[in-house]
């Protein structure tokens, strides 16, 4: 893409988040009937549209959104059905996923909010899921090392967490 057209997108995201936000927003949701997930579909498909413009220039920044931010919540809709479906196959109800989540620990999840985001990500995926170090730097798209540094970090701090906490009791 050349600088000139790149330059006209960003001018027309721009105005597009200064006037017409808020609206596309309302029609995705009343498109999807999904009111929490229509603002972060829409920012991704802003997100999409900067990282990877169409080959023809949009002629409707507004329509090219709405109806890309609906792909996606209907993208994500399908992927947790599918989700839900293959644990039902398995014997998993999703109550029993939602019972194992709220019986997590309060004190773990609030240690493990704590954490920075790739810190949380690979303590979740390695000690909850058990998950290899090299499966994890695959998953995340990441090296090895880069997850044994996030381990080494996340556990130290927990333990700082944990022994201050202790000098409270």
């Amino acid at each position: 893409m050349n600088v000139a057209v790149a330059s006209q997108l960003d001018l027309d995201i721009e105005r597009f988040v200064e006037t017409e936000y808020p609206r596309v927003v309302a029609a995705v949701r009343l498109i999807t009937g999904d009111r929490d997930g229509a603002p972060d579909a829409v920012q991704d498909a802003i997100v999409g549209l900067l990282s990877s413009p169409p080959a023809e220039p949009v002629r409707n920044t507004a329509a090219w959104i709405t109806a890309a931010a609906c792909n996606r919540v209907r993208d994500v809709r399908r992927r947790v059905d599918a989700e839900s479906r293959a644990l039902e196959r398995r014997g998993v109800v999703s109550e029993a996923v939602e019972d194992a989540v709220v019986r997590l620990d309060i004190d773990v999840h609030a240690a493990l909010m704590s954490l920075p985001k790739q810190q949380r990500e690979v303590c979740v995926l390695h000690y909850l899921l058990d998950q290899s170090v090299d499966a994890i730097a695959e998953a995340l798209g990441v090296s090895s090392g880069t997850v044994k540094t996030q381990l080494y970090r996340a556990r130290a701090t927990l333990a700082a967490r944990i022994q201050q906490e202790d000098h409270r009791g």
